[in-house]
């Protein structure tokens, strides 16, 4: 019944206008009730998919990756005291969810041994360059999120490349990207200082808040990709 076009549509057009009130909502809200509105923006994302349920693997990976964010965001949203690494060992994991989608969808050997090579090399490559420019100050935190970076940047790309099958997938990644952009450029600030009148200390905290104007986006595209059709048999 749900997956009847009409059915579909309206459902897809309550649940932007949802997440569009949420993310102005929580702009607006201050206190406990930007977290409760924050963490019901990727709730209701979850249900969504959830609601459309089919048995491919395509779907299946989706739904975890949403289920895995909504652990990384209790670690940074809800849990009492804000706990950056368990969010990241989320994050990575869910990450490798959409990488296991797009992985599985590419029917190409070839591309898939390069998909592989191109994973691995970067990943490694983003914790070496990470050990060097940091040294000493490098810490797990700093490790974690950039393998989590280097493959959320691959993620984006392959599904771009993958063209029209993963076009909501690559939408909500590249969401996700200037999200994960904006917050990391912001933790910079730990490992070395951002003056206020640099102009990166403006953009990033230009009096709202600006990672979360990308974040709701990416939750509504990542939801609804989980049953877009590559022609492939999902």
């Amino acid at each position: 019944m749900l997956r009847q076009k009409p059915t579909l549509y309206v459902a897809l057009a309550l649940f932007f206008v949802a997440e569009a009130v949420l993310g102005l909502a929580l702009q607006l809200a201050e206190g406990r009730a930007v977290a409760c509105l924050s963490y019901g923006a990727v709730l209701l994302a979850c249900l969504f998919c959830t609601a459309f349920a089919r048995r491919t693997s395509r779907y299946i990976l989706t739904q975890l990756a949403l289920i895995l964010t909504l652990g990384a965001d209790y670690f940074l949203v809800l849990a009492p005291k804000r706990q950056q690494l368990p969010a990241m060992l989320f994050f990575s994991a869910v990450q490798i969810c959409y990488f296991l989608r797009l992985y599985l969808a590419d029917k190409s050997k070839m591309r898939r041994r390069i998909h592989l090579l191109c994973r691995v090399v970067l990943s490694l490559a983003m914790l070496a360059v990470t050990l060097g420019v940091l040294g000493e100050g490098a810490d797990a935190l700093a490790l974690v999120s950039m393998f989590y970076y280097a493959n959320l940047v691959l993620n984006l790309v392959f599904a771009l490349l993958a063209g029209k099958g993963q076009r909501r997938l690559a939408a909500g990644l590249f969401f996700f990207f200037l999200c994960d952009t904006v917050i990391g450029l912001s933790l910079v600030g730990n490992y070395l200082p951002i003056a206020a009148d640099f102009p990166l200390y403006i953009v990033l905290f230009p009096g709202f808040n600006l990672a979360w104007a990308f974040y709701v986006p990416a939750k509504f595209l990542l939801s609804v990709s989980a049953w877009e059709s590559d022609g492939k048999g999902g």
